[in-house]
């Protein structure tokens, strides 16, 4: 969407009404008023309370005193490059080749969806003096457009579902010629469609999918079978008209650094960056577990500080206190506050440091707040493969207005290298669904329709550049732009040249691609070379002498891709993690020997530090290359050789039938006597699946099986002796075989025994298939400590065949019902074999429907006064309770939503979120079911997802990395993953004790 607010579910974050010119617009910026301030009336709020005179409605400023409503920051000039009625609603833009601005026009948001309003304004600068003077309707009719870029005589445009080229073929400024390239772009919220086109130095059209999702068609292709997206984002190739998937997630704002590397933003985790291997995952499946491609890099946190210079809108603030006071749903965010975080974060660009924005020696990120009216920016840190993002402003910020009505929805460069700003001008930006009734009727969703502005900013220290339309320049004056000082420039002639596919140039860019001083250059035409199919072994092979680690980068990416005969052996010993990561990726094509392979991946084992990069190299040397890491891996030391063999060693147990040599190394080192021996025992137990554990032992022949065994009891031996065991140690029991496996579980199930060795034996729970096992852990079950007890249950409640014996041992009294933690019960309710989740629900009864009865029956209990007393017996409370999934101060895990804003919620609304969590929703907290290839029920959240994995957390914090290949069902349940029934589990003192303790603390 092109203005995302708050959003997680209805947790989203009011950014709305502007004022008059009045006193308040005038006076310095004041910090945004607490919850408390916010509450200006004696009156008690109600669902029907008029509040209308809280809400007043205020006219938009004349365009003259908008302009001096801005606060920029010093050494900057704002200038305005359209307004109304040239130009009105603007949420993305482009500049093409002839300097023509084309503009989306989105006059339906928020709630008009059928009503066809939106449109393409093409404007022009007559005069030449930075300002548009003449506008034409490109293109009229469309609903919810969202995205647009030129290409040849036309632009593509985004309105989902469809993307589509509309061409002028006359030159008349209005579109003649439509053309549906794809087809299946969800428009589910009006705050998550498609947006943010880019040209990206790799010669294709990049583009953000966002939370509504897509299962695309291609109309012009076919035979191509549907593509699911998901949230991942696409590349457009539009020589060939077609679109591949690339990795995504972020909202509304996508952008690229001159490198190349992916920066997203979501409404309150503004600057994100993301590694795209979607590409190779499409050709190389992997089994080695991948760490997420997509990271915050904002120092300051995903929901930073920003500095606001209007006043906080009156709705906003009545919206913070009604829903402090319970009267409407929603999270209170920011400790109460109405305003003075990131709430609307969208676009996002990075600017190159000779640009003038920020420090010379770093380049710039810069982030809208569409809520707080502003535009921010942080210095960009490289740090390896991800780069951090500091702060620069301080208190203070880029660009900000004092006037409500500024909401910048989309940024980017422009031709002269300034900011390009498109700011809505709207009274209201807001899902409508945050809205309650009670403040939405007072409120005009479309007021400011007729409005909208495009605004540059430009260091003053700059000199204002005035080149001419990148459309009257010669091919050859093209390749010469590649090196241009302005990115704008430089990815407008890239984008030409492809666009003339202009294969006579071949010289030219093969010289900018050996000669050009500029990196830069050197990329973008190494990249047109190979969109052209041009590209040969020799050019590229000549970039690898470059000394710049980015050149390198992409060179290398560029030989792998396009399978070039090229030795890039020569690079083996480089320490650098980009180098290091392309390296890995391209010894993947079938081009590099076998020699070639067996040298770049032996020399970067030792030295690979990045955990990425080491996820692509175990799999590449698991897979095909096992030879490879033989000698390596004895000259690790023992942490470094279980780091890498936990990674190696299920890819290499998938593989023991297809070859002998592979199964004849593996079991040697397995039963190897020594250090060797227990650090690949110690990796295997807590890498390896139950599947492949029992598939390897059945390798084994009966004498080997009982040596395995000897080196297991040894192994545990060991582990119990000393006081210093190391990871995985106790998990060797996993390997043992089955009466040795009872034994040791035995012995270590016992209350003397370290916790470390007695949670290795609750893991068996979803691994061992012995019945004798769980009835041993129902019978040593009251001797373990409450957080041991919890594990326990949570593993007998993972597999079938451990639920039933569960299920007996609670029809037997031999468990109380009193000892199964909520959410555990919630699992056990979901139980795919229906005769047993009829026992469970017998056992538990059923849970009430009516949550609001049971709201008013515990709401009686808030009445009685706390005492030091009940804080102790409700941290008690809440470590039993709610430990599992939440961490408070320093106790709990963060699987679900952060509780630090609690202080500020009133008892009634903590009551209601806890008794009755599916009253709201966050998505990111929806809880998933997964039946893996091991049989086991895996609940929780989705943490992370790619072509390749899901990545699943668990109540008590779990991850669990699994492949697509081995997931049997995926499940949304379509509710929060914190369980509903909570009064099963706690009396209402209890309650009162827990509310009085969140309330406290959460206010430290």
């Amino acid at each position: 969407m092109p203005v995302p607010a708050r959003l997680c579910s209805l947790f989203l974050v009011v950014v709305g009404v502007c004022g008059l010119r009045c006193p308040a617009l005038a006076q310095p910026p004041s910090p945004p008023p607490t919850a408390a301030a916010a509450d200006v009336t004696d009156a008690v709020d109600t669902a029907d309370k008029d509040y209308s005179s809280e809400l007043p409605r205020l006219p938009p400023l004349p365009l003259s005193q908008v302009i001096e409503s801005f606060d920029v920051a010093e050494g900057f000039e704002l200038q305005l490059v359209a307004s109304e009625p040239l130009v009105s609603d603007p949420v993305a833009y482009a500049y093409d080749a002839e300097l023509r601005l084309y503009v989306i026009e989105m006059k339906d948001y928020s709630e008009q969806e059928t009503e066809h309003l939106g449109s393409v304004a093409r404007l022009v600068d007559v005069d030449g003096d930075g300002r548009m003077d003449q506008r034409t309707t490109f293109v009229q009719g469309l609903s919810w457009p969202t995205a647009i870029w030129p290409w040849k005589d036309g632009v593509l445009v985004a309105e989902p579902p469809r993307i589509t080229w509309y061409r002028d073929t006359d030159d008349d400024g209005i579109s003649d010629q439509a053309e549906d390239w794809f087809v299946g772009f969800g428009r589910g919220n009006v705050q998550g469609l498609v947006n943010s086109f880019k040209w990206g130095v790799d010669g294709y059209l990049h583009g953000a999918t966002s939370s509504s999702g897509a299962e695309l068609q291609q109309p012009l292709q076919p035979d191509l079978a549907t593509l699911a997206l998901g949230r991942r984002d696409f590349a457009i190739d539009p020589l060939s008209r077609t679109l591949h998937a690339e990795a995504g997630g972020g909202q509304h704002g996508m952008c690229f650094n001159r490198w190349g590397d992916k920066f997203v933003t979501s409404n309150s985790d503004h600057l994100q960056q993301i590694i795209d291997l979607e590409w190779w995952l499409a050709d190389h499946a992997t089994s080695v577990p991948l760490p997420s491609t997509r990271r915050s890099i904002a120092v300051d946190g995903p929901q930073a500080e920003v500095y606001r210079a209007s006043p906080v809108e009156p709705w906003r603030i009545v919206l913070t206190r009604l829903r402090i006071s319970g009267v409407a749903p929603g999270v209170v965010e920011g400790g109460g506050r109405a305003a003075g975080y990131f709430t609307g974060a969208t676009g996002t660009c990075i600017m190159d440091r000779e640009a003038g924005f920020g420090d010379p020696a770093h380049d710039t990120a810069i982030v809208c707040d569409v809520g707080s009216n502003l535009v921010h920016r942080k210095r960009m840190i490289d740090e390896g493969l991800f780069w951090s993002g500091e702060r620069i402003d301080q208190q203070s910020e880029l660009l900000r207005s004092r006037d409500v009505w500024f909401r910048p929805v989309q940024i980017g460069d422009g031709p002269d290298g300034g900011l390009i700003i498109a700011d809505m001008a709207r009274e209201v930006i807001e899902h409508p669904k945050s809205l309650p009734p009670m403040i939405k009727k007072h409120l005009d969703l479309t007021s400011g329709r007729d409005l909208g502005r495009i605004w540059r900013l430009r260091p003053t220290s700059v000199a204002v550049p005035h080149d001419p339309p990148p459309a009257k320049l010669s091919s050859r004056e093209l390749v010469a732009n590649l090196a241009h000082p302005i990115a704008w420039q430089r990815r407008m002639a890239s984008q030409l040249l492809i666009e003339r596919e202009a294969r006579e140039s071949r010289s030219a860019l093969e010289q900018a691609a050996r000669q050009t001083e500029s990196p830069e250059a050197q990329i973008l035409a190494m990249h047109v070379l190979s969109r052209l199919q041009l590209l040969s072994a020799d050019v590229a092979g000549s970039l690898l002498a470059s000394q710049h680690p980015r050149v390198l980068q992409h060179a290398i990416r560029l030989i792998g891709r396009n399978e070039l005969d090229v030795d890039l052996s020569q690079l083996a010993l480089d320490e650098r993690p980009r180098v290091q990561l392309e390296l890995a990726l391209a010894m993947a094509s079938d081009v590099p020997s076998e020699s070639q392979r067996q040298e770049v991946l032996g020399e970067l084992l030792p030295r690979v530090q990045a955990p990425l990069v080491q996820a692509v190299v175990a799999n590449l040397a698991g897979v095909e290359q096992w030879e490879i890491v033989q000698t390596e891996l004895a000259l690790l030391d023992s942490q470094e050789r279980r780091s890498w063999l936990r990674l190696l060693l299920p890819v290499w147990a998938n593989k023991l039938r297809e070859d002998q040599s592979l199964q004849s190394w593996v079991l040697d080192q397995l039963l190897d006597s020594g250090d060797v021996g227990r650090d690949w025992r110690a990796a295997l137990a807590t890498s390896a699946s139950r599947s492949q554990v029992a598939e390897l032992r059945a390798q084994l022949p009966s004498p080997q099986q009982t040596t395995l065994d000897q080196r297991v009891k040894q192994d545990l031996e060991r582990a119990l002796a000393t006081d210093a065991p190391r990871d995985g140690d106790f998990h060797v029991l996993r390997l043992a075989g089955n009466s040795l496996q009872l034994a040791f579980a035995g012995q270590m199930l016992q209350p003397t025994v370290r916790e470390a060795a007695q949670q290795a034996v609750l893991g068996l729970l979803s691994w061992s298939d012995q019945p004798q096992f769980a009835e041993l852990v129902i019978v040593r079950l009251s001797q373990l400590t409450p957080g041991l007890q919890v594990e326990a249950l949570r593993g007998l409640a993972s597999r079938t065949a451990t639920a039933q014996q569960l299920a007996t041992a609670l029809e037997a009294r031999q468990i109380q019902l009193g000892q199964i933690p909520v959410e555990v019960r919630e699992q056990l309710r979901r139980q795919r074999d229906a005769e047993l989740a009829r026992r469970f629900e017998k056992l538990f009864g059923q849970v009430s429907s009516d949550r609001q009865a049971v709201i008013e029956q515990y709401s009686r209990g808030l009445e009685s006064s706390s005492s030091d007393e009940d804080l102790a017996a409700g941290e008690a409370v809440f470590r039993q309770v709610c430990a599992q999934c939440h961490r408070l101060a320093d106790v709990g895990n963060d699987v679900g939503p952060p509780l630090r804003q609690l202080g500020e919620k009133s008892p009634q609304q903590l009551l209601e979120t806890i008794l009755d969590p599916n009253r709201e929703i966050d998505p990111k907290y929806t809880s998933y079911t997964l039946l893996d290839a091991d049989d086991r029920v895996l609940t929780g959240i989705i943490q992370d997802e790619s072509a390749g994995q899901i990545v699943l957390k668990s109540a008590g914090g779990e991850v669990h990395t699994l492949a697509r290949q081995e997931i049997s069902q995926l499940k949304n349940s379509g509710v929060s993953l914190m369980p509903v029934g909570l009064e099963g589990s706690i009396s209402v003192d209890q309650m009162r004790q827990l509310i009085h303790y969140l309330k406290t603390v959460s206010s430290k």
